[in-house]
């Protein structure tokens, strides 16, 4: 539909070449969508053991973050423990072999040190 806006993962614009908007953050800067940008609004995510490593990361501070970001979410039902230590260990072997086919398909890899305080949080809670 002429004049319409969609939305698509990152990897399908590059896959299939589609034109991208720049988009206005928070610092007024107007910004292409680039593994650079996420990575950039990565940044200011609040993800912690406090709030069991769920953050929402839209519109986030940062002259070159780009303003329209997601991460995906994994919820573990406590009374599923040995399936849950199943879970988490695939989850590690992604967190170690994972990072170039996660990059590979325009995803950016959550940084080392979140996935290290991840993998202390599974211990802390005997998930793994």
């Amino acid at each position: 539909i002429k004049g319409s806006i969609g939305y698509i993962e990152y990897s399908y614009k590059i896959k299939l070449g589609l034109p991208a908007a720049q988009v206005e953050n928070k610092e007024g800067k107007f910004i292409n969508p680039t593994v650079a940008s996420f990575q950039d609004a990565a940044k200011y995510a609040t993800w912690t053991a406090d709030n069991d490593f769920y953050a929402v990361i839209g519109d986030p501070a940062g002259a070159t973050s780009y303003p329209i970001v997601a991460a995906t979410f994994i919820l573990l039902p406590a009374e599923k423990a040995e399936t849950n230590k199943q879970v988490t260990a695939f989850i590690n072997w992604a967190y170690t072999n994972g990072d170039k086919a996660a990059s590979d398909l325009g995803y950016v890899p959550l940084p080392k040190e979140t996935k290290d305080a991840i993998r202390a949080y599974w211990v802390a809670k005997k998930i793994k």
